[in-house]
């Protein structure tokens, strides 16, 4: 399952870290893979949805965006912060995403994938794999570098995902190199790689 330390460390975390998620730009965070979002509207999945930021800025342009988020703080301030924009919440977690249903165009997962280990990811894959209609696609960022010491991070090889991707049935649509976006993270040698995976 997802870290449960890394979860108790969101939770511990929330107001300081609310803020600071909404200030950050969807369209300059996804510069890489934007493009790659259907332009007409659809069924889209957010995956670790955070304060809902990302499922917002996809809903306002038309989409029918599910916001997952196991951590309840988060999900609260979303609610507040994104009201009438037509976002269903739900508290799930990978890898199994028991109380997920349907069937969808993009899953999304933004900032999630480091905080499973190798077994765990290989769990979601295959269960991410279910979620997706035929050629739908997994929009998926792996972070390089240290994570925060309240929410720790486990090393993450992108041959190793771009393998158990293909091995489920996804094909690489595309692969990005991108820094991150706080100033932090930078400092600290933090920097990501964008994986699009389609079904």
């Amino acid at each position: 399952m997802a870290s449960d330390t890394a979860l108790r460390g969101y939770a511990a975390d929330a107001p300081a870290l609310i803020d600071a998620y909404e200030a950050l730009d969807p369209a300059i965070l996804y510069a890489a893979v934007a493009d790659l979002f259907p332009q007409a509207p659809s069924t889209i999945v957010d995956i670790g949805a955070g304060t809902g930021r990302d499922a917002a800025w996809l809903a306002r342009v038309g989409h029918a965006v599910t916001a997952v988020e196991p951590v309840a703080a988060f999900r609260a301030a979303g609610m507040r912060r994104h009201v009438g924009v037509g976002i269903a919440w739900l508290d799930d977690r990978l890898p199994q995403l028991r109380r997920l249903g349907g069937r969808y165009d993009v899953a999304l997962l933004s900032g999630v994938w480091q905080h499973l280990d190798d077994d765990t990811r290989a769990v979601a894959i295959r269960r991410l794999a279910g979620l997706l209609v035929d050629g739908g696609i997994v929009i998926l960022s792996i972070r390089h570098g240290p994570g925060a010491p309240s929410r720790p991070v486990f090393p993450c090889d992108v041959e190793a995902t771009l393998a158990a991707a293909t091995a489920v049935g996804f094909t690489l649509a595309r692969r990005r190199e991108a820094q991150s976006l706080q100033p932090a993270n930078r400092t600290a040698g933090v920097c990501w790689t964008w994986l699009a995976l389609r079904r």
